[in-house]
């Protein structure tokens, strides 16, 4: 984990730009100068501890009996000889002829190391800052989009004859189990959305330019394409994710790409992307008509308000550039090893964000009105997976965070301060019961404040009905080949989707409230006994 105390301590914590920044700026250029310092002594010392033997044993022997820089033995008895600074046909044959080029060598590489590592230490401690706004380098140029399918239900079919003769009311809740959808693909879905202002249209993307659309409520999707994407047809644009509000639908992809719809999915524009933006676009929120907020894998946060020509930074700086600060400073740890980029994005209603880094060796979080992002240690030698916040879909409040490990471990925090600078991650999560068999947990999210359902690899659900603390296997995706990657919940908590790859697409309806709480209540009383 990082050693966050340590930087805390001995340098306040300056280079993250909290307090006494400039302070800290010069601690880290001193650390850099003195780790440098002590590279070019060590160095000097390593080669010196292979001439000074030489050198003695010259002299030495010259008490004895005489022998000259050529080695030439004068005295009449016969001595051995060892060490001249030319070489002799008495001197040892293996180290004075090329082991002291070498050893020079050697120790001209550790001094011009020693002077790259200063640079690169000076260079960290630089700002680093990310263009405070980006203009699209061209106009938004138009994409056509034609229907290619349609796709019903493939498994319970008989289920799916039962809603369509039932009446909306006894619609509700009937399905007890997750009903699987057959999207005629088999490709890897990444990312669903429903629009909060109509819940009864959504969409799904998901690898080599998959897009689906439903306008009632997710019992029929349509399979839409694509055309004029780039510029030859050999590209095959992944689209990552996707967010609706209202009339403004937004789509993100990679190779790097953003789609921008401004009547609901019936005419897209493909929004120019500049090449000044930091890393990659990873997660993208529409905010309302014309706004929405991007954020990429090197933790560049941007909001735009007409419709992506301009864009604002929110922060100051990318994720490489803070943990460079804290690097520099001779703080080890987790920060130490990272990568460049982050595999795991969330941002939560208030608009505060959770990170995962790549190497899954510690998290990062950033919240409304910061200047940068904040690290945090992981609990243990066991990697991250994923994170997420604790945000329960029916908008009752709650607080706090979870967090996967490799290996199939869950960990919950139900308090506030997990991300804030200088936390004790230790003591702030608590183990959960799952019995994973070793599995990975891919995805969490709360129904409710007590309900939760994970996924995670070959197929596996789990459910929790005390908030996280306990959870039990759920056999809806036992015979399922594939991962699940995402599972989300919409109309405040009655309607639920888990997505994965081999185009698996797993829907359930919940009960009302009232036969909701019954239902927990007798899962409690069925748990005690």
């Amino acid at each position: 984990s990082i050693r966050l105390k340590e930087v805390e301590t001995g340098l306040g914590w300056g280079c993250l730009g909290v307090d006494r920044t400039q302070r800290g700026f010069a601690s880290f250029e001193m650390a850099g100068r003195a780790r440098s310092m002590m590279i070019v002594a060590m160095a000097a010392a390593l080669v010196a501890s292979f001439w000074t033997p030489s050198a003695w044993i010259q002299i030495n022997a010259g008490a004895a009996g005489h022998s000259n820089l050529n080695g030439l033995q004068t005295s009449a008895e016969p001595k051995m000889r060892f060490g001249s600074f030319r070489g002799s046909q008495t001197s040892r044959p293996s180290s004075s002829s090329w082991g002291m080029p070498f050893l020079g060598l050697m120790g001209i590489g550790l001094v011009r190391l020693a002077r790259s590592q200063s640079s690169r230490s000076a260079r960290a401690c630089q700002a680093q800052e990310v263009p405070l706004e980006l203009q699209a380098p061209e106009e938004p140029s138009d994409v056509e989009t034609w229907e290619v399918s349609r796709s019903e239900v493939l498994r319970g079919a008989g289920v799916a004859a039962a809603l369509a003769t039932a009446d909306p009311a006894e619609a509700k809740g009937v399905k007890p189990e997750w009903v699987q959808f057959d999207l005629q693909t088999g490709e890897i879905l990444y990312d669903i959305d429903f629009d909060p202002l109509d819940d009864q249209h959504g969409f799904i993307v998901g690898a080599r330019g998959l897009f689906y659309e439903t306008k009632d409520g997710g019992t029929r999707w349509v399979s839409r394409s694509f055309a004029n994407l780039g510029k030859t047809e050999d590209i095959q644009y992944r689209f990552q994710g996707i967010s609706v509000r209202g009339d403004d639908v937004w789509i993100i992809g990679k190779p790097p790409l953003l789609l921008h719809s401004r009547d609901g999915g019936k005419s897209w524009k493909k929004v120019p992307v500049s090449r000044k933006l930091p890393g990659q676009p990873k997660l993208i929120t529409a905010l309302g008509p014309g706004k929405a907020e991007i954020a990429t894998n090197a933790g560049a946060i941007y909001i735009t308000e007409n419709n992506g020509k301009s864009w604002k930074s929110v922060v100051q700086e990318t994720v490489d550039a803070t943990l460079n600060r804290v690097t520099a400073s001779g703080a080890s740890g987790g920060a130490t090893y990272f990568t460049g980029s982050l595999k795991n994005i969330t941002r939560n209603r208030n608009g505060g964000y959770l990170a995962v880094a790549q190497r899954g060796n510690f998290y990062l979080s950033f919240n409304p009105g910061d200047q940068r992002w904040i690290p945090h240690g992981r609990l243990s030698a066991r990697r991250i997976q994923a994170m997420g916040f604790r945000e329960a879909v029916n908008t009752d409040p709650m607080v706090g965070a979870w967090m996967s490990l490799n290996g199939g471990f869950m960990t919950m925090c139900s308090k506030e301060g997990f991300d804030e600078l200088g936390s004790d991650t230790k003591e702030l999560f608590d183990d959960s019961k799952i019995r994973s068999g070793g599995i990975g947990l891919i995805d969490i999210a709360f129904r409710t404040p007590e309900e939760a359902w994970a996924t995670g690899g070959s197929g596996v659900i789990y459910r929790s009905l005390d908030g996280g603390k306990k959870w039990d296997f759920d056999p809806s995706g036992v015979n399922l080949p594939c991962n699940l990657y995402n599972v989300k919940f919409f109309r405040k908590g009655t309607v639920g989707y888990m997505i994965g790859n081999a185009g698996i697409l797993l829907r359930r309806e919940f009960a009302s409230s009232a036969s909701d709480t019954a239902e927990k209540e007798a899962a409690r009383a069925a748990a005690s006994a």
